[in-house]
């Protein structure tokens, strides 16, 4: 019986870790904000979402789930070029708050699971 391993915690599980990996990032592209010549790194958040989504073979039955987007999307230009400093914290915010998600709904789930085994509501 997969309690720990099903779908929903593994791809908490990797949304943390791509969001860790996102914020390392933005952390790279302040810190060499200033140097001549530095590409930004790339936070594209929904694509590398999406991947691990397939990896983990969760099922839609409702129209209003997250869906599964196949069609790669264009790089936008801002990305491309220097690094600007307010689109990093707004990149750092929003990166923020889904790991914040990401973080209270994999408690929640495994909260349920301990009140499940211990028999008791908080």
């Amino acid at each position: 019986m997969k309690i720990f391993n099903n779908p929903t915690a593994s791809l908490l599980k990797k949304s943390l870790d791509i969001l860790t990996g996102h914020n390392r990032n933005i952390s790279e592209n302040v810190a060499n904000m200033h140097v001549e010549g530095y590409k930004r790194k790339p936070t594209r958040f929904l694509d590398e979402m999406m991947a691990a989504q397939r990896q983990t073979a969760m099922k839609t039955s409702n129209p209003r789930h997250m869906r599964i987007d196949p069609e790669d999307r264009p790089v936008p230009q801002w990305e491309k070029g220097s690094v600007m400093i307010t689109r990093e914290m707004a990149d750092l915010a929003q990166n923020q708050i889904r790991y914040d998600f990401s973080a209270r709904v994999l408690r929640r789930k495994f909260d349920g699971l301990t009140a499940s085994i211990t028999g008791r509501i908080r």
